[in-house]
């Protein structure tokens, strides 16, 4: 069995400046992606995280906190 290196999805941590600061995970299943990613929001709360799906972002925690 090979190891992918390539995921459908990815979950990083930003900086201010938006550029990624950490890469916290891959996966290839959606759901299992999303539920990483509400994970990591609640273990870096206020922190801006998100998840893509290549290059479009289907979320991102800036986009949900209320001003």
């Amino acid at each position: 069995m090979r190891t992918p290196r390539h995921f459908i999805y990815r979950i990083d941590r930003l900086d201010a400046d938006g550029e990624v600061l950490e890469h916290l995970a891959g996966i290839g299943n959606r759901e299992l992606a999303m539920a990483t990613y509400e994970a990591a929001c609640k273990l870096w709360p206020g922190e801006p995280i998100v998840l893509c799906q290549g290059a479009r972002v289907v979320t991102d925690s800036r986009k949900t906190r209320l001003a």
